[in-house]
């Protein structure tokens, strides 16, 4: 008999992660800017700095990651 591999979809939990993310990440840039530090962070595929209100830009990304093997939707990766 083959073991079936059942994926369960887990909406509310993914939702969850999504919001905790959100908020934390506005806590962590609201955090910096009083600290009087600078923010980067990647929007389409370009790096920005922005700190006291100027936004630089300092680069794009271009190294795409390449894997031994197909990721699809749902699958599992387990790291040590």
């Amino acid at each position: 008999m083959k073991n079936k591999i059942v994926f369960r979809k887990d909406v509310s939990q993914t939702k969850a992660l999504v919001k905790a993310g959100k908020i934390a990440s506005k806590t962590a840039r609201r955090a910096s800017r009083a600290l009087g530090l600078s923010v980067t962070f990647i929007k389409d595929g370009v790096i920005y700095e922005e700190k006291d209100g100027q936004i630089i830009e300092k680069g794009r990304v271009e190294a795409q990651v390449e894997t031994p093997f197909e990721i699809k939707k749902g699958i599992v990766l387990h790291a040590k």
